[in-house]
């Protein structure tokens, strides 16, 4: 009887030890890539209960067999999940969140490619390679020399109430240090947004909103929305490369507004909040309306003229409101890791302009500066070449991919330019915006070549906001010789609907002009980013 207790216990023991092993790894690894002391003690006791809670399933089976095949599969969810927290760690500081795994949701494969080129460093390699490899085949190893036989029928108890108290500590108290309750939940979360926006933001009216119809007067208004372009490598606010010739060129035609940032740095839910309702306090907004719907129930013809595929993993939040359109027209159909030249929708934007001098409203959705840069623009715009630019941070990668990137803004400046005089052409009451969705960092702040919320630089927040107007708009509007005036305004585009909604005159009853950059009524209002962080008050820490 004693024998069988003490060879129970010593496998038990084992069997402990044997699905411990990813724990004792965070514990050791994490002390390096946990920044934070408090943050540290949070994820090793929150996985430290995921483990027992594989552990104590593992008790509940008496087979042998049972059990080691139960014990390989707890080492190798464990070592998976490990190895993504650790990863997530090393690249960003943070825990993986919901907004993150939102924007893996919306990815389509050629951009899950770029990420994960990014990605996957030497340190991540190596230790997706000893985690998720190794590990498990170390576990196989040790099961088939060790024994683990015992029946443990006494512990079976003990074992289903530490599996209960794990489970409930775990959703209660740990479970946003737990991947896999953050993976559904915020699975279920966008599947249930993109649900409500297919049923809201695709219809052409909205039953949220009535707005005032307005006059028959001929007008041509474009908004053009930029990609993962950011004022900082931009001619027109200061940068010290010719990135801007085209613009610059017409410059005194312009108001350059020179302080205005994104709500996100990612596209979805950047547009999410640019292009309708949402904002910091209502995201993901019900009974919620687009710009598009606006323009819709005040008269308009309105149309969308797409330089992005319409589809990831779903449709695009993007897509999505761009079916409340008249027209659509998704111009490009490859994959972003291909040549995409935007010049491809002026030859659209000729035949929108060509149709019966009615109320139009196009949107334009460029494919800007997006990832790789060296495929955003023809051969005649390579540009910067062997020039150095004055960057922080001087490597070879960095050089290049500076130089690649403002070759794309100096093309997406000559595209921008030829809307503006398209336009101009038509004579009539109009106005052309321009703004990005969100910025890059091009080894601006930190060494580091693209956008997320974790290091949330300056640079990936900070957006060119562009306005041209027409004779006639300056002469039917003469307010407009306020708008000069305002160009230094702090605004956070998350507010650009009253803007846009001021501008087209379009009236609604949940217009609130004292959120639009071009209302004599304007108040400025904090800008909240991330979990509530205020904007000017982080960019005034990190200018000390």
């Amino acid at each position: 009887m004693e024998n069988s207790l003490a060879t129970n216990i010593k496998s038990l023991f084992r069997l402990a030890l044997v699905v411990s092993i990813p724990f004792f790894i965070l514990v050791i690894l994490g002390l390096f890539k946990i920044p934070n002391t408090l943050n540290y003690f949070k994820e090793v006791i929150g996985f430290g209960f995921l483990t027992l809670l594989f552990f104590s399933v593992t008790v509940l089976f008496s087979k042998t067999k049972n059990r080691q095949f139960l014990c390989l599969i707890s080492v190798i969810v464990l070592s998976v999940l490990l190895f993504i927290k650790l990863s997530f760690y090393h690249n960003y500081n943070v825990k993986l969140s919901a907004s993150a795994l939102f924007v893996i949701f919306e990815t389509d494969t050629t951009e899950s490619a770029d990420f994960l080129a990014n990605y996957f460093d030497s340190f991540v390699t190596i230790s997706g390679i000893l985690i998720v490899i190794i590990i498990p085949l170390l576990v196989i190893y040790i099961l088939k020399h060790i024994k683990i036989s015992g029946q443990f029928k006494l512990l079976k108890l003990i074992a289903l109430v530490f599996f209960i108290v794990s489970s409930f500590l775990i959703y209660k108290r740990f479970n946003s240090e737990n991947l896999i309750i953050t993976s559904y939940q915020s699975y279920s979360e966008y599947s249930s947004l993109i649900k409500d926006l297919k049923t809201d933001l695709a219809k052409p009216l909205s039953s949220f909103v009535t707005v005032e119809k307005s006059d028959d007067t001929p007008e041509t208004h474009i908004v053009i929305i930029g990609e993962s372009t950011s004022n900082w490598h931009m001619q027109l606010y200061g940068y010290d490369r010719p990135t801007n010739p085209k613009l610059t060129e017409i410059k005194d035609q312009l108001i350059i507004f020179d302080s205005v940032i994104s709500p996100h740095v990612h596209t979805i839910i950047s547009l999410d909040k640019i292009l309708t309702l949402s904002d910091f306090n209502s995201p993901n907004k019900k009974n919620n309306t687009s710009i598009v719907q606006l323009a819709n129930a005040a008269g308009y013809d309105t149309y969308w003229i797409s330089n992005q595929r319409p589809v990831g993993l779903h449709e695009r939040i993007s897509s999505i409101i761009a079916n409340a359109a008249k027209e659509k027209y998704f111009v490009a159909t490859e994959n972003s890791d291909e040549v995409i030249y935007d010049e491809s929708l002026l030859p659209v934007l000729d035949t929108v302009l060509k149709k019966a001098p009615k109320k139009k409203i196009i949107f334009m959705h460029l494919i800007g500066t997006h990832g790789r840069f060296v495929k955003r623009y023809p051969e005649k715009f390579n540009y910067f070449k062997t020039d150095k630019p004055n960057a922080k941070f001087k490597h070879e990668k960095a050089l290049q991919l500076i130089n690649e990137y403002d070759n794309a803004v100096r093309y997406n400046d000559s595209v921008v330019r030829e809307v503006i005089d398209r336009v101009k052409s038509q004579q009539t009451n109009s106005f052309v915006l321009y703004f990005s969705d969100h910025g890059d960092e091009l080894y601006d702040t930190m060494d580091l070549v693209g956008h997320n919320e974790y290091w949330a630089t300056r640079p990936m927040y900070e957006i060119p906001f562009i306005a041209w107007f027409s004779g006639a708009y300056k002469q039917s509007n003469t307010y407009f010789k306020t708008f000069s005036s305002y160009k230094n305004r702090a605004y956070n585009l998350e507010d650009f609907i009253y803007s846009f909604s001021d501008l087209a005159n379009i009236r609604f009853k949940e217009l609130d002009s004292t959120k639009s950059i071009f209302s004599n009524t304007f108040i400025r209002k904090q800008r909240l980013i991330k979990e509530g962080e205020d904007y000017d008050k982080r960019v005034k820490l990190l200018d000390k």
